[in-house]
């Protein structure tokens, strides 16, 4: 049965979850961490400045133990700055194979096929594939979001399913897969964007619990994505097929 209304996908994807959730969030968390955060268009903002220091009454600053606390702050504020560097290179460098390995992850777990961590990793050796995608994606929302906001929400729409074709298609390279998703999700992105706003609400909770909700949130999301996306690519392919 075609499935059509958001509802439909989360009550698919719960399906899919039950009894395999210690799993999922864990891979989901693993994933997240790896990546950034999942959403198809995150940004890391990190703002140290030492001007915060700057309010301090100034007489404080003339006293030995103000300037050892002083020292220890920047010295803090070095450390935190640099792994904050370093986590956003590692998120540009396994940030597109992750993601796809999270794709390739989900799409096995909503077929009832063996799936776990490993496959986070499988697509290491197409590695220069992913970061390519990764890097057009992000060219073009980009290019789309500078002339106007809207048009750089339709192409991160347009480009959704890149990962979850990179996934399906180890020969196609990283531009294969996004004009295949844009191709693919031609009068469908009003879809996805109803399924993907339909979480709100466990997003709301998610952030009311501190974030510890996203550890069920991110996983449930990303099964009723991989089911939207199997239902798709199932009637594209078919009509390729006939044509």
């Amino acid at each position: 049965m075609k499935l059509i209304y958001a509802s439909e996908y989360r009550a698919a994807a719960r399906n899919m979850l039950c009894g395999r959730w210690t799993e999922a969030v864990l891979v989901g968390l693993v994933a997240s961490l790896l990546c950034g955060g999942l959403t198809g268009g995150n940004t890391i903002t990190f703002n140290f400045s030492t001007n915060n220091f700057s309010t301090l009454p100034q007489d404080v600053y003339y006293t030995t133990g103000s300037w050892a606390l002083s020292g220890l702050a920047m010295t803090v504020s070095t450390i935190i700055t640099i792994l904050a560097v370093l986590a956003v290179i590692l998120m540009i460098v396994v940030g597109g194979v992750v993601e796809t390995g999270y794709a390739r992850y989900n799409m096995e777990m909503v077929n009832g096929a063996p799936s776990g961590i490993r496959d986070l990793f499988t697509d290491f050796s197409r590695w220069g594939t992913c970061l390519l995608m990764q890097i057009i994606r992000s060219i073009i929302i980009l290019i789309g979001s500078i002339l106007l906001v809207v048009p750089g929400i339709i192409a991160s729409y347009g480009m959704r399913m890149a990962p979850f074709i990179l996934a399906e298609h180890p020969d196609y390279t990283g531009w294969q897969a996004i004009k295949e998703s844009w191709d693919m999700m031609k009068g469908h992105k009003w879809r996805f964007f109803c399924l993907e706003i339909s979480f709100i609400g466990w997003a709301i909770l998610s952030g009311i619990t501190c974030g510890i909700g996203l550890l069920w949130l991110t996983p449930y999301r990303y099964a009723s994505y991989s089911i939207f996306y199997l239902e798709l690519a199932g009637d594209y392919y078919s009509r390729a097929t006939v044509i």
